[in-house]
């Protein structure tokens, strides 16, 4: 008998392994960020980009992508 977690996990795994090397590594970088978004650190590090955008917005400045933001944080 098959516990649910363990077929959760199996399905998971047999969808990673149909996925391309960039999509699995997408997958990997939104696993991390599960991960990270309860940590007091990151929560902090989101609050304070938020209050940039929001300022940077209101004085007509640029935003930042998100592939831009992900690369300041690694």
């Amino acid at each position: 008998m098959v516990v649910r977690g363990d077929a959760t996990k199996q399905s998971l795994k047999n969808i990673l392994d149909e996925l391309s090397e960039k999509d699995a590594r997408e997958v990997l970088s939104f696993a991390e960020f599960l991960k990270l978004r309860e940590e007091q650190w990151f929560i902090d590090y989101v609050n304070e980009r938020t209050k940039e955008a929001l300022a940077s917005r209101k004085a007509g400045e640029k935003f930042f992508s998100l592939e831009e933001l992900q690369e300041e944080l690694s």
